[in-house]
Order: C-alpha cells, then structure tokens, then sequence
C-alpha cells in the first residue's frame, strides 16, 4: 500500500512540477480561458478569455502574439467599451515595457498587475507599444477625444481610431484589409450612464434585444469579425456595471448570444453554425 502511494504520489509530483513550468497553463489570478473551434475555420481552435479588470486582457493579447508567426502582422483591435482606455503610457512605463520578457507568462501576469495602470485604461497602447496589437479600433459611449495615432517601440505606426457606434464603425472596416482581428468586449458597454466617468448610481442597463442586435452573428458587424478573429476577449469589470449580478447578466446575454454549449462549461461552441 505505501508503495503504491509513493509511486502515485511521485507521479503527480512530476505532474505538478511539468504543470508549474509549462507557460501553456499560466493564467493570471481572476481570469479564465477556454477553447473554441474557430467560428468559421473548424479545423483550427482559439481562445476567449474571461478577465475581470480589463488590462489583464494585455496577457491573453500577448500570448497570442506569441503564437503567430513574425511574418505576420498584429492582430487589429476592435475593442466595444464604456471607456476609451487609450491612455498612452508614460516614459516609465515605456522603460517597464522594454524590459519585460514577453517569454516569461509568469512575469507577463506580474507585470499586468504591478505596472499597467490600477484605472485599467492603459493596456490598449501599452500592447501597441509592444506590437502584440496593430491598428486599434473602439467605439466608446465616453465622450473623451480620440487621441493620435501611436508610434511604437520601434517606430512603426499604428492606427488609432474612435466611433460613437457599431455601425460606424462596420462602415469604417468594411472593405479594408485585415488578416486578423480581436474583439474586445468591456460589458460596461451595454451600460448607459450620465456619469462622465461611467458607472454611478444613476446607471442603466441595455436591453437584451439591443445587445443581441449588436452581437448578432449574422450582422454586417459580427460577419466581418468572425472570418478574421484570432481571439476574444471579455472584460466584465462589475465595478462599472453596477455591480457583480449586473455584470454577471450582461456576462449571460452575451454569452448566451454566441456560445452554446456556454463559455467554460468544458464544451463551449458557437451557438450559430456559421458559413
């Protein structure tokens, strides 16, 4: 008996140890991953990451990177948010950048928590700075003007560019190329609020038909999205969303809209069989 539990307990230990060095595994605490088949390409699978403050959302964007090829280009950012989160980092925090070792997972998630900023609104240049992102797209409800294409560490030039609304945006996209495309989804979005910071007591909640409508897999938006999507991302940020049962509804709508089986469940799919 206590031979067999040594060698039992031997062979999880190495388990263990292979699970620890392994980058593959790593996620950083709050967030979730799971695996999907592409929605249009089935043959090949991707990941849609479950964050809850948005600039860990910088780890999953980077580890895709890491995965693609150098001869490919970054993956555009689509990003739908309350918030413009477009705010550009420092020269420290650019100095921080340079140093990360973007090999190091564990450093990587670290470094999310410690240095990107605690208002989460730093995490989209931050990834430009790095190339993990090529051009940037994002509709926002907050008012702020949209700042200046970004110039990143090695002098390449990414395209900013804000919009009021989905549509505007899809008629901005629309017959432009893209090999490959992120969406980003902050759930704060399918909130209204008169706050200028978002959020506040005075928040409202979109109605399930409006945000179906604009996650609809066949709509002119989500058909351009899916053929070129490489990952997904989803911010739930209850903070902004009037709390975790509100955040935890939109979490289910647009869940529901795009995944049955739903996300985490082990067998997650797109609800939709798409052409």
């Amino acid at each position: 008996m206590s031979i067999w539990l040594h060698g039992f307990n031997a062979t999880m230990l190495i388990r263990i140890e292979g699970y620890m060095e392994s980058n593959e595994y790593i996620r950083p605490p709050g967030t979730y991953y799971d695996i999907v088949a592409h929605p249009i390409d089935r043959g090949r699978a991707i990941e849609v990451a479950i964050v809850q403050d948005h600039r860990f959302a910088f780890f999953y964007w980077l580890k895709w990177r890491n995965k693609q090829s150098e001869q490919h280009n970054p993956p555009t950012l689509i990003s739908l948010d309350w918030h413009q989160d477009l705010a550009q980092p420092c020269e420290l925090e650019c100095e921080w950048l340079s140093m990360l070792n973007t090999a190091d997972y564990k450093a990587v998630g670290f470094f999310c928590w410690d240095k990107l900023h605690a208002l989460n609104d730093g995490h989209i240049l931050a990834a430009a700075y790095l190339n993990l992102i090529g051009d940037i797209h994002v509709v926002q409800k907050q008012r702020d003007e949209c700042p200046e294409d970004f110039v990143d560490i090695e002098g390449r030039k990414h395209l900013v560019r804000c919009y009021d609304s989905v549509e505007q945006l899809t008629e901005a996209i629309i017959g432009q190329e893209h090999d490959s495309v992120i969406l980003d989804i902050d759930l704060d979005y399918f909130t209204e609020s008169p706050d200028p910071c978002g959020g506040g007591d005075k928040l409202q909640l979109v109605g399930q038909d409006e945000i179906q409508a604009c996650l609809d897999p066949e709509s002119p938006f989500m058909s351009w999205i899916f053929p070129r999507m490489t990952g997904m991302t989803i911010a739930t940020e209850p903070e902004f969303c009037g709390g975790l049962i509100n955040s935890n509804h939109l979490f289910n709508v647009v869940c529901g809209t795009l995944f049955d089986p739903p996300l985490l469940s082990h067998k997650a799919g797109w609800r939709h069989q798409l052409k």
